[in-house]
């Protein structure tokens, strides 16, 4: 399981702990638009996906929303493997 204990917000949803730390390809009936929300102070949110479900091409994408204005999100991060993401995770609670 993906530890997500670095996440300083309050986790709403979260089927993203549930990959292991194995590569993208053995896990590939698990990735999905939906894996992970997490609310932080002033209206912001990180939420992660990926697109297109279910695709070995496919990326997470990593986007932080403000005062839920999901056509445009003030920051957008994609992530090829579970340890890019980790990076882009920790990058995204910075900004």
């Amino acid at each position: 399981m993906i530890s997500l204990d670095f996440l300083q917000g309050r986790v709403t949803y979260d089927e993203l702990s549930l990959l292991q730390n194995l590569g993208i390809e053995h896990q590939l009936n698990d990735l999905k638009e939906d894996m992970l929300q997490v609310e932080y102070p002033d209206g912001f949110l990180l939420d992660v996906g990926w697109y297109p479900s279910f695709d070995i091409k496919g990326n997470f994408n990593i986007k932080i929303i403000k005062d839920y204005q999901w056509e445009s999100p003030t920051l957008t991060l994609t992530a090829h493997s579970i340890d890019t993401l980790n990076k882009a995770l920790l990058f995204a609670q910075l900004t």
